[in-house]
């Protein structure tokens, strides 16, 4: 199944206490489930020990929050990622954290850059080898927090820096805060020879 246009969340105009209730309520957890694809999530059961439940259903019979959490499987694609979040979340333009830590990924997908409110991304503990593919992220202007730690190119001699050059947005990268002096030399510098792990 190909993800198009018609599955990109659109923003809803909702009432500002409901999207206060998204923020807030609890992550959807699906980790450490063995999933491979995301074509039937909807059929899987969130987990509830991690965060004392799971969230509460809204009008829609769907799931109040903002954040999913598919860390620890064994994904290779985010293929049907927007339409599974459609059909979970209340409000799926509001979905701000996705955790995709732990799994088989080898390039940052298309379908992260459909979710225009992700503030939060974990995806270390991958296999992403190509330092220019974090360059697809820099459209998510919202994006705050990025962890990539535990993927081949954080070898790259200057890879915190050119991160930050190519992400000028993010204020975390890889649970440790952006300092000033690192923004200020932040640069291509070793982009031009050495961008891909093999």
């Amino acid at each position: 199944m190909n993800d198009s246009s018609q599955n990109v969340p659109k923003i809803q105009h909702a009432d500002p206490k409901f999207v206060q209730d998204v923020k807030i309520g609890k992550p959807l957890d699906y980790s450490s489930k063995n999933l491979r694809t995301l074509d039937k999530l909807i059929n899987e059961t969130p987990l509830s020990a991690r965060v004392q439940g799971v969230p509460v259903r809204g009008a829609n019979k769907r799931f109040i929050c903002g954040a999913i959490w598919l860390n620890n499987n064994y994904l290779t694609s985010l293929q049907g990622l927007s339409k599974s979040v459609e059909e979970l979340l209340e409000l799926p333009a509001y979905l701000t954290w996705i955790d995709i830590s732990y799994n088989e990924f080898k390039n940052i997908g298309q379908e992260l850059l459909h979710f225009k409110n992700l503030r939060i991304l974990y995806m270390h503990g991958n296999h992403i080898n190509d330092i220019l593919d974090v360059t697809k992220l820099k459209s998510l202007l919202k994006l705050r927090t990025l962890t990539l730690h535990g993927n081949p190119i954080t070898r790259l001699v200057n890879y915190r820096s050119l991160v930050l050059f190519y992400l000028p947005q993010i204020k975390s990268l890889d649970f440790s805060l952006i300092t000033r002096q690192e923004r200020s030399v932040a640069s291509p510098i070793a982009c031009s020879t050495v961008n891909k792990i093999n």
